[in-house]
């Protein structure tokens, strides 16, 4: 589980849009609109950033968790050889990555209702120079090492945070 949350942050560090915020038109119902036009330049941008990237996240994390796997599986199959191993991984990492790319399916939805159609297209532009090309292609070792520099940290983090936090809580007449 600890892996596909990591798996996960990492995706959603990986889909982070530009900064500035988009010009949109408002639907009916006061949020942004939605157009036709939006999502397939979406789906373009999904298209170009998350197989890819999706894929060597995987490997990442499966590089991280195969040899607890490799070790109960020799230990399951004393037959088992290296093709027969290797054949397992890559199957493993084919079903990772069809999962998530389940997973951000809906992904140019999303993007549709924070960017417009030629934002979009600016992005994809972008992802096609070479700098916009080492971002898609450093995205998952930075992520990697973004989580891998912050989790250590997690369990002191929610804890001041919460003894902070109740400290407020009293502090405004709130027992806990």
């Amino acid at each position: 589980m600890r892996v596909l949350r990591a798996l996960l942050f990492a995706a959603a560090l990986a889909w982070a849009g530009a900064s500035a915020p988009p010009l949109r038109a408002e639907a009916a119902d006061g949020g942004p609109k939605v157009t036709k036009e939006a999502v397939e330049a979406a789906r373009d941008l999904l298209v170009l950033m998350s197989h890819d990237m999706i894929a060597r996240l995987v490997d990442q994390v499966t590089t991280q968790m195969w040899p607890a796997i490799e070790s109960r599986l020799r230990a399951y199959n004393k037959t088992l050889d290296e093709a027969a191993l290797a054949d397992l991984r890559k199957e493993l990492e084919r079903i990772q990555v069809d999962y998530m790319m389940n997973i951000v399916k809906d992904g140019p939805e999303i993007y549709a209702r924070h960017f417009s159609a030629a934002e979009l297209r600016e992005i994809i532009a972008f992802y096609r120079t070479p700098t916009g090309r080492k971002l898609l292609d450093t995205s998952p070792q930075l992520s990697a090492e973004v989580a891998a520099m912050i989790t250590p940290h997690m369990p002191e983090f929610y804890g001041r945070t919460m003894e902070v936090f109740v400290k407020a809580l009293r502090s405004r007449g709130y027992a806990l």
